[in-house]
């Protein structure tokens, strides 16, 4: 595990997560932390050999790649966790996750440590937007991926971004990105626009100082997708097809895992399309089917 100095107080440290840490008087705040109990226990000896103490965790969400050091964390040095109102619920009670991507109790392929964390205790609810209270560190929505995303920079203007943005290798790879609302992934990318830092940090995707054409290829990535939906839906079409078709245009590699996210992302598209005029249900045979207005060309 390698940590490294972005300013006097700001680091990170590089992973499949990218987790941040902003250090005052040998106190550290941790962005997140990481995937797992090993992660944690990386954290903590990382700290422990430069004297650090550990005084709260911010968690971005609750995706279980952001929380999973937490339990760990907090056993080992009763820090703080904070997290906004709705992310809270789930870091309190992770078992909720795979529930809310199955819909159901859900089978154990879906109660593993990629979406279901160990149980922390959140400590502090924190808003959406402006200073995080007890600290110096702003907030900022960044909602669409999950529930009550957010994003958190530091006084010397270093942005951690959380899952607001993915590369193009991320993009290319998967096709389809984890979104749970599109209208608001779209407000979010208008937003980080207008965003100034002096580095932005994604979290899966290496640091820049400019995010202009992460935000572009984010931004097309969704509407590619819209486009092709509405392109399916010329026929009326269920969504187990739509998800059939979409997994087939981006050559994903199927697991139970990958299944329930592709599943979310698709649903999430769809409200957009209806909630936009786009689409309607149509019941029939019953099947709940998709139906669009007009035949469109991709």
């Amino acid at each position: 595990m390698e940590l490294k100095k972005i300013t006097e107080n700001t680091y990170y440290i590089p992973g499949p997560t990218n987790l941040g840490l902003f250090v005052e008087d040998k106190k550290v705040i941790l962005i997140d932390s990481g995937n797992d109990e090993w992660v944690g226990r990386k954290i903590f000896r990382l700290l422990e050999e430069r004297e650090w103490e550990l005084s709260k965790i911010i968690n971005t969400h609750s995706n279980a790649d952001h929380i999973g050091g937490n339990a760990y964390l907090q056993k080992k040095t009763n820090c703080d966790i904070l997290a906004t109102a709705l992310e809270s619920v789930f870091i309190d009670e992770p078992s909720l996750e795979p529930f809310l991507l199955w819909g159901a109790s859900p089978f154990k392929a879906l109660r593993n440590k990629f979406l279901q964390a160990q149980p922390s205790r959140v400590t502090h609810i924190i808003g959406e937007e402006g200073i995080i209270s007890g600290t110096p560190l702003q907030a900022f929505p960044l909602e669409g991926h999950f529930i009550q995303m957010i994003g958190v920079k530091t006084p010397d203007e270093v942005l951690f971004l959380a899952d607001s943005l993915f590369s193009t290798e991320t993009i290319s790879k998967y096709g389809l990105t984890v979104k749970s609302d599109i209208e608001k992934s779209l407000n979010t990318y208008s937003l980080l626009e207008k965003l100034s830092a002096r580095l932005f940090i994604p979290s899966h995707t290496a640091p820049t100082k400019d995010i202009s054409d992460l935000i572009r290829v984010n931004r097309e990535n969704v509407e590619q997708i819209n486009r092709k939906i509405l392109y399916y839906c010329s026929e009326p079409v269920s969504r187990e097809r739509l998800i059939q078709l979409l997994i087939n245009d981006y050559q994903i590699t199927l697991s139970s895992v990958q299944f329930v996210l592709t599943h979310i992302t698709v649903s999430a598209h769809l409200s957009y399309l209806y909630d936009k005029q786009l689409i309607k249900p149509k019941f029939e045979e019953g099947k709940m089917l998709w139906t669009g207005n007009d035949k469109i060309d991709l």
